[in-house]
């Protein structure tokens, strides 16, 4: 087991002032408001969590509703923490990964084995890989038992109590995520680009693709989802393109990223455009290209329009790429 649990709680009572670390006169501080938590606000005020406990004097992560928090100190201070925040970088940023993973992870979905179920029967169903199902679950076999229930897509951080990773979890986390990013650059290298333009049949197709994704804006997001009653990404995208005659299975978007489509020189309307760790490391999400440096996907709002230049995307970008039928 980890150790050192922490768990950021905030309540709607009001506390006094009393309670807080009272700032330094020239820091800039922050008051905490409903929602908030140290890696929402130490990403606001490009910072660390490390720095905020330091600068607040904080023994665990709880902070409360209109706590005040320095965000930034005097600058008299600056110099004298600089030699300690490099020195916790690497640690700060790794457990940032974590707390970040745990924060965004939601739509819980899992499984109880029964009598002839098997890890590639399992993933088939719900359209996901058996590594992750294996990644989710910290499996080291295939072996299962029937009564036991797997999770097969990430759960609900409401009310979640996450522990602190350890040096080992830390590292085995960062060796992983390396892992993943080996697989996904050994397979865009294997793979011959196809050029930017298309034909006069795949853009008339990709027109009806978007018009088609753009009528159905707002519907749900709904894990293993494939019709209006609510999408996953690769579920919309299969949907969409079967709707105006590009054939596709149902597959996950690793397997579509995989095994059906190539990277392009330059992407056109209608390409597909992947990302990687959203909610397991490796290539985890997708949408469709809509120009303009924006895309329509299944997101946890629904079906929406994002540019795949936000913070979030483009720290996430792994390619364009095209149905390998398509010219």
């Amino acid at each position: 087991m980890l150790n050192n649990k922490w768990k950021v709680v905030l309540t709607g009572v009001t506390f006094s002032l009393a309670l807080f670390i009272a700032p330094d006169a020239q820091a800039s501080t922050y008051t905490v408001k409903h929602g908030d938590t140290l890696t929402k606000i130490a990403k606001a005020h490009n910072t660390t969590i490390n720095q905020l406990r330091q600068w607040n004097k904080l023994s665990q992560d709880r902070i409360f509703i209109a706590q005040k928090l320095v965000v930034a100190p005097a600058k008299s201070a600056v110099s004298k923490t600089a030699a300690a925040t490099k020195t916790a970088a690497t640690k700060t940023t790794a457990v940032s990964v974590v707390e970040e993973k745990v924060e965004t992870l939601q739509n819980a979905v899992s499984h109880t084995v029964i009598k002839g179920d098997n890890l590639t029967k399992i993933a088939k169903k719900y359209s996901i890989t058996v590594a992750s199902i294996k990644q989710l679950n910290n499996l080291k076999t295939d072996a299962i038992k029937v009564g036991q229930k797997l999770t097969i897509s990430p759960q609900s951080t409401k009310d979640l109590a996450v522990e602190a990773p350890s040096a080992k979890t830390v590292e085995a986390e960062i060796n992983f995520n390396q892992t993943a990013d080996d697989a996904i650059e050994k397979q865009l290298k294997k793979e011959v680009a196809m050029p930017g333009k298309v034909s006069q049949q795949t853009e008339h197709l990709y027109a009806q693709a978007i018009e088609a994704a753009n009528a159905v804006l707002g519907t749900p997001y709904k894990y293993g989802g494939t019709t209006t009653d609510g999408f996953d990404c690769s579920g919309f995208v299969n949907y969409i393109f079967n709707s105006v005659g590009i054939q596709m299975d149902r597959k996950s978007s690793l397997m579509y990223f995989e095994q059906d489509t190539t990277k392009v020189t330059q992407p056109v309307p209608g390409d597909l455009v992947f990302f990687k760790n959203t909610f397991i490391p490796n290539v985890s999400h997708m949408g469709i290209y809509i120009g303009n440096d924006e895309f329509i996907h299944a997101g946890s709002k629904g079906i929406t329009v994002s540019n795949v230049k936000e913070k979030y995307w483009d720290e996430r970008f792994v390619a364009y790429k095209r149905i390998n039928n398509l010219k």
